[in-house]
């Protein structure tokens, strides 16, 4: 079968495919009563309330691309929003009176594109879809685009006009993942070393942490890789080859943290020259400190493995080439021009802001109805796709939605880590004009973490004087969150000292220097944000397995849709997003019985070959071709018949 290189979908086509063939075999029913109740059930076409409308909740990313999708269909829709603005997780900020690259992204900053073939068209790859629309001919089109000028009725942040006066995927830039110059500074247990190619860094007193000199020698990213680099390269294998021995030995392994392998199963290869046994809690510890964030070890291994495919950290020839972008005037470009098109008929009431959803219920077999606050009255929709992140969605009374054991179980599961950032703006681009580095970002076990140097307007005469100071998540961002959105100026002051002292300490220089640079500082906590209540899924052991599966149905009575990069296998970005949501759209499609707009929705918005390839399970039908999300709807509801999922 062939996936054309998209690991993401082979993995999650692999995870469908086990679940169903699990579920059949639980299934105590005769094969003829079986191939009739396989299929999906037969339901209204409109439902009632508003004639067809679908009731999309959020308005970010995944909110919008529904949107578009669906009025590329000519379906009815309305989008509720519960805050004042479009983007969810996509969130620019723009320092007040500073200059043209004077922003930061709170949210989503970087894309690993694939690299374009000599026409111009993404090459096959993780985040083609994410490319796709960014060169989607509606966001491109100045004419229709100018024609329409964007509300300006609500209270949400602001963008020149003039920005989308250029097609959107003019705006595209490198995004440095290194420095383009002079490397960057690694600073733990206070010492201190400046990136080179000429030297090594120190063992950063590995020993006093309880580590052995030959795994210092062997390298705790060297160890690392070599615990992921296996699993990742036979998933890669399994396509390039047409096997599946790499994705049967991932699934045997899901039930494992990465801490829990390399405590218990891991073998290091013996290249590293480092005793092949599992490896100590203080070898564990180092390793976490050096390549990641206080606590992400506990992370499913499968979670590890995957998201090095996605930050191209596996070689191959195959797989996984990659231009690295972010926008010009910063993410929330993307999201503005697709606002722009959608609202630019004079349609802005199709995105309602400020409509917190505190219910969803189902209204019988035939719509849903959809509370919020202040409004006397649900309203009803024939369908509803939700692409609020879970956290915020479990905070919604979902007891009349039709949720069934396992779907209530995975939004109460289901993890999702939080992030900080703390964005500062000085008088002067310092890291270039002392230290000559342009992108990339420096590492420390302080406090602030990461510090990521900015890639846009670098090289310009007027170069970005913001400085993303702290990047973190998982337990370090917990504790620098405790700092923000206090409402307390003290704690305000604490955090600004804090962050100005460490990035003193990792660039060596004098406290300060730094104050007297200081102009102005923007910190976001995800954590604490009562929309998200956290950043983006990071699942734990098992919940690919065993969890994942049970939102990729809909509800009850079939028209309740679930939306969200955590509902996707492209977890924290924004593509995770758009499958998600294309895959919403097909379930909404296949549930509502309109076969005669699937083909048109193919054309237009391409195919997934995690849900549209062929099953192995199944009745086959010529007419309703067995693809992968057909036969694992179908087999939901045969097992709801069958008493295996209960309500």
């Amino acid at each position: 079968m062939d996936f054309q290189g998209d690991v993401f979908a082979y993995w999650g086509r692999n995870i469908i495919e086990d679940y169903n063939g699990a579920l059949l075999q639980n299934i105590s029913l005769a094969p003829t009563v079986f191939e009739e109740t396989s299929q999906l059930p037969a339901l209204s076409k409109h439902g009632y309330g508003p004639p067809a409308t679908v009731g999309i909740l959020g308005a970010g990313v995944g909110g919008l691309y529904t949107a578009l999708i669906l009025d590329s269909l000519d379906i009815k829709y309305e989008i509720l929003e519960a805050s004042d603005r479009t983007g969810g997780r996509l969130h620019t900020y723009d320092f007040p009176n500073g200059g043209e690259y004077d922003y930061c992204d709170v949210g989503a900053m970087r894309f690993p594109l694939p690299k374009k073939d000599a026409q111009g068209h993404y090459k096959m790859g993780i985040m083609r879809r994410l490319g796709e629309l960014i060169n989607y001919s509606k966001l491109n089109n100045i004419d229709a685009i100018e024609s329409a000028p964007p509300s300006t009725t609500v209270n949400r942040r602001p963008f020149t006009w003039g920005s989308c006066r250029a097609p959107l995927n003019s705006l595209l830039i490198d995004y440095h993942m290194t420095s383009k110059r002079q490397g960057h500074f690694l600073y733990f247990n206070n010492q201190r070393y400046r990136v080179s190619q000429t030297s090594h860094p120190p063992d950063f007193h590995a020993q006093e942490l309880g580590v052995d000199p030959q795994y210092i020698a062997a390298g705790a990213e060297n160890i690392v890789k070599d615990v992921i680099s296996p699993f990742a390269k036979d998933l890669i294998k399994d396509l390039e080859q047409n096997v599946d021995s790499g994705w049967k030995n991932l699934r045997e392994h899901d039930a494992y943290s990465l801490r829990s392998f390399m405590s218990f199963k891991y073998t290091p290869t013996i290249s590293l020259q480092i005793p092949r046994t599992s490896l100590s809690t203080n070898t564990i510890n180092w390793c976490e400190l050096l390549n990641s964030s206080t606590g992400s070890f506990e992370a499913a291994l499968t979670e590890w493995v995957v998201d090095s495919l996605a930050f191209n950290g596996v070689e191959s020839q195959t797989f996984g080439q990659v231009e690295w972008k972010c926008f010009k005037g910063g993410s929330q470009i993307l999201i503005n021009y697709m606002e722009t098109y959608l609202t630019g008929n004079g349609t802005e009431s199709l995105i309602q802001f400020n409509k917190k959803v505190t219910s969803i219920s189902q209204s019988g077999d035939l719509a849903m109805n959809v509370s919020v606050r202040g409004e006397c009255s649900p309203r009803t929709y024939s369908h509803v796709i939700s692409t609020i992140p879970l956290p915020g969605l479990r905070l919604i009374e979902l007891g009349g939605a039709g949720l069934n054991v396992m779907q209530k179980n995975a939004l109460r599961k289901l993890q999702y880590d939080t992030s900080v950032k703390v964005a500062m703006r000085f008088r002067s681009a310092w890291w270039t004009e002392l230290f000559d580095i342009i992108g990339g970002q420096s590492s420390t076990d302080l406090p602030i973490r990461s510090i990521i140097y900015p890639s846009h307007g670098a090289e310009s005469s007027t170069p970005s004087t913001v400085l993303l100071a702290s990047y973190c998540w998982e337990n370090d961002a917990e504790r620098l969150g405790a700092l923000i959105n206090t409402g307390q100026i003290e704690y305000e002051e604490q955090l600004k000292e804090l962050v100005l002292r460490n990035l003193a300490e990792v660039h060596n220089v004098d406290y300060s220097f730094l104050l007297d640079q200081y102009v102005d500082m923007h910190a976001w906590n995800w954590g604490d944000n009562p929309l998200t209540a956290g950043a983006f899924a990071s699942f734990g052991p098992g919940d690919f397995c065993d969890l994942y599966t049970a939102l990729t149905v809909p509800n009850a009575n079939k028209r309740l849709h679930f939306a969200g990069e955590a509902i996707s296998t492209r977890h924290a970005w924004i593509v995770g997003a758009l499958d998600s949501a294309w895959r919403a759209v097909y379930e909404y499609l296949l549930a509502s019985g309109q076969q005669e707009k699937i083909q048109r929705f193919f054309d237009l918005w391409g195919q997934n070959v995690e849900w549209t390839c062929q099953s192995k399970h199944g009745k086959h039908d010529p007419t309703d071709p067995n693809t992968i999300l057909r036969v694992h709807m179908g087999c939901a509801y045969a097992g709801e018949l069958a008493g295996q999922l209960k309500f």
